[in-house]
């Protein structure tokens, strides 16, 4: 069995579709096909149940799975261990941030080490907190920059900064200039929000709960660039984190009395090597914050 044998059964349990997986490594469908029949013949048993286009793992190819991605990973770690003696002449880092993260402290980071690694490829992935867990438990990303604290101890977290959440509003909303809101004094206004299924809604409506208030939430989101082009153009206002809207036209924040923050942190699987390459990288993070 050779690694590319590997690659193929892990495109193809990925896609849960052999014509998908054989398009995403750049060969036909039919060579996939007597691939993976390939391994299946030399492993003994069958990896994948065929239904019409779909394929999906038995339990023997889940099992494998497990080992496969295990592997291969081992293999990358080889080879980025011998590009460290290249001086980080090549690599590749695939790492996941959050929404916010990505688009508004990423940038000239990704700047800064491009112009000292130019020879790094380098994958972002746009992610809730939730999804960089589970895909960094998968073998899918070298780390992860997502909110604190981690619902899982095969993660570790090292704390980036702590930031204060805001009401923010548009230039017409009567609150813009005001000194402050009390989080009793939110329900008085009608609120654009992100869907629930980030840890930063689910934190707010936490705190929301405990001091028993009931926020206005006439419209939900599941992306911060709709939610601030809303809050811009509209009557309605959001709770972020301060530091998204400074300095943006037409934006303004207003301090939550008591102070409401939240913590980025670096998330990394524990007990995990990390590349030259991805600790360049993660140096160069520590490095702005």
């Amino acid at each position: 069995m050779e690694l590319r044998h590997l690659r193929y059964f892990l495109a193809a349990a990925q896609s849960q579709s052999f014509t998908r997986a054989s398009e995403s490594l750049h060969i036909t469908q039919p060579t996939l096909s007597h691939q993976i029949k390939q391994i299946e013949d030399e492993l003994g048993i069958q990896l994948f149940d065929r239904v019409g286009r779909v394929v999906k793992l038995t339990t023997a190819g889940e099992l494998f799975q497990v080992y496969a991605k295990r592997a291969l990973l081992e293999v990358d770690a080889g080879l980025d261990a011998l590009n460290e003696l290249e001086n980080l002449k090549h690599g590749r880092v695939t790492f996941g941030v959050l929404s916010s993260f990505g688009t508004f402290h990423l940038p000239p980071i990704l700047a800064d080490f491009n112009k000292v690694y130019p020879g790094i490829k380098i994958t972002v992935l746009r992610l809730r907190s939730g999804e960089i867990e589970e895909r960094l438990l998968d073998g899918d990303l070298h780390f992860g920059v997502a909110y604190a604290p981690s619902s899982t101890e095969q993660i570790n977290v090292e704390p980036l900064f702590t930031v204060p959440l805001a009401l923010v509003v548009g230039d017409h909303h009567p609150l813009v200039g005001s000194a402050g809101i009390t989080l009793n004094e939110l329900n008085e206004h009608e609120l654009v929000m992100l869907s629930d299924e980030y840890n930063s809604r689910k934190m707010m409506d936490a705190i929301l709960l405990a001091n028993g208030i009931t926020p206005r939430i006439v419209m939900e989101m599941n992306a911060i660039e709709p939610i601030l082009a809303t809050v811009r153009h509209s009557s309605l206002a959001t709770i972020l984190s301060a530091n998204l809207v400074d300095e943006m036209p037409g934006l303004h924040q207003v301090p939550l009395t008591p102070t409401v923050t939240h913590t980025v942190g670096l998330f990394t699987r524990r007990n995990s090597h990390l590349s030259a390459a991805a600790r360049a990288l993660v140096d160069t993070i520590r490095q702005r914050f």
